[in-house]
């Protein structure tokens, strides 16, 4: 845990900075899986539907890839998810 006057060394702050953009990047899968699920249930098309449902999976993909390297650099955040998924 970090506290106001501790002072952090730069491989902690880098840590810090990769962890706030895969957060970002986090945010951004969900956020797009969000999207195709609306746009599924708007199209008429059985082609791009299936498309987009196939784009879904790979989004979910991502979104699982993305948790494995944040729990990788945040220890408290892998705690977190292992209690919640156990």
């Amino acid at each position: 845990m970090n506290y106001p006057f501790e002072e952090r060394d730069d491989e902690q702050m880098a840590i810090e900075g990769d962890l706030e953009m895969l957060r970002e990047d986090l945010i951004g899968e969900l956020q797009a899986i969000n999207q195709y699920q609306q746009h599924i249930e708007s199209l008429g098309s059985e082609e791009a539907v299936t498309t987009l449902e196939h784009i879904i999976e790979d989004e979910k993909e991502h979104v699982a890839e993305l948790l494995r390297l944040i729990q990788d650099f945040d220890p408290v955040q892998a705690e977190k998810l292992k209690k919640e998924i156990l």
